[in-house]
């Protein structure tokens, strides 16, 4: 082998697991939307008590993006991607077993950290790919993430269509994806050049040049989280949807986005980030008033299909533009996590109180006005701070 062919296969290596990380991290998520109905019902929960439980987990992930650049540094971010992934499988296959709710908090606030940490880095691991080769990839990064969630959620509905336990079924994919983190993910470059000096601060909060760019998705993460956390009660619930209907509206705001996320690098090069932004955010805004709104199964599906085509590749290409701005790269990609899963993961978990004051329609339609924030903001995306 010459030493161009064993580069080449080096390359080609890292790009397969960073793509893999990638879906493996959205696998266990989609594993659990499913069953969010069911762990609700095992600790008999009520909508505002769900919705504190998965503020706990968003409250872990918080605190994880404040550090998560600096650990990234400090160990590497293939280390971190594969031990945050699986601690993040473990922690899920925990749920079940947890003896009440005090103990499912701390569990979930550990979680939490787990997610974060992965994020972090995998995002990281990425736009260094991205840089290093001058090959656009995190939107068909982000598409295997979707492709995961899809593919986590058929399986989690199949799980609980065929009543197999909480424990047996997070269990079974707890195995999955620790064994295949440690055979597979081993190629991800730690990528320890930009490694902590002995005065980086340990939390890291983004500089202001970069504030306005944080704020952008977040009315579009919103959406994105909205659904991953409520669309299964709603359907069943307010829709009065078969455990089919759950899967196949989340299926197909998740397949969506998943088509549109692996034609997404193309479309940033065709149309540039502006538009693709902008269309973007037009296409979740009315995706999630025709859902939150929606009379019947069939329009909450055309417009789960139209979120998904919005929401897509807006947090990718924030991702990328933060990664590019002045300063580190991994402590960018964290600033911009922090905003970004801060709507993801804290936001939709408050609209339990909403859901309980006024129902789930009004709970999910005030995203719209947001979303709309989210579009004013787009023309961060072209502009190009200082070095400060």
């Amino acid at each position: 082998m010459t030493l161009e062919t064993a580069i080449s296969a080096s390359r080609s290596a890292q790009l397969r697991a960073i793509y893999l990380t990638f879906f493996l991290e959205a696998f266990v998520l989609g594993n659990w939307i499913p069953r969010i109905p069911d762990v609700k019902e095992a600790f008999g929960m009520s909508a505002t008590m769900l919705g504190i439980n998965l503020f706990v987990l968003a409250t872990g992930t918080l605190l994880a993006f404040l550090i998560g650049g600096t650990i990234a540094r400090r160990y590497g971010l293939g280390t971190i991607c594969r031990i945050g992934l699986s601690l993040w499988a473990i922690g899920i296959a925990l749920v079940p077993w947890m003896p009440g709710l005090p103990a499912l908090h701390v569990l979930l606030l550990l979680t939490g950290i787990a997610i974060g940490l992965c994020e972090v880095a995998m995002n990281t691991a990425a736009d260094q790919y991205e840089r290093r080769f001058e090959q656009r990839m995190m939107s068909k990064a982000h598409g295997c993430w979707s492709l995961g969630s899809l593919a986590g959620a058929v399986v989690g509905a199949a799980a609980d269509a065929a009543g197999i336990g909480l424990q047996a079924h997070f269990g079974t994919v707890c195995i999955l994806i620790i064994a295949s983190s440690f055979v597979f993910l081993n190629a991800i470059e730690n990528g320890r050049e930009e490694a902590a000096t002995p005065e980086t601060r340990f939390f890291v909060l983004p500089p202001r040049s970069m504030a306005l760019l944080c704020l952008m998705p977040i009315g579009i993460m919103l959406i994105e989280g909205a659904f991953i956390d409520w669309s299964a009660l709603f359907v069943e619930t307010v829709l009065s949807g078969s455990a089919f209907a759950v899967g196949a509206i989340y299926a197909s705001f998740s397949l969506i986005m998943a088509v549109t996320r692996l034609s997404g690098d193309m479309l940033l090069e065709r149309f540039g980030p502006l538009m693709v932004a902008r269309v973007s955010a037009v296409c979740a805004i009315v995706g999630v008033v025709g859902f939150s709104q929606a009379p019947n199964v069939l329009i909450a599906f055309l417009s789960a299909a139209l979120c998904g085509v919005g929401v897509a590749i807006f947090y990718p290409l924030t991702m990328t533009a933060a990664a590019r701005r002045p300063g580190n790269a991994a402590d960018n990609v964290a600033a911009m996590s922090l905003f970004a899963f801060v709507s993801f993961m804290m936001g939709p978990p408050a609209l339990g109180f909403v859901a309980d004051a006024a129902g789930l329609r009004y709970a999910i339609l005030i995203l719209a006005p947001l979303a709309v924030l989210s579009l004013l903001l787009t023309g961060e995306l072209n502009r190009k701070p200082k070095e400060t």
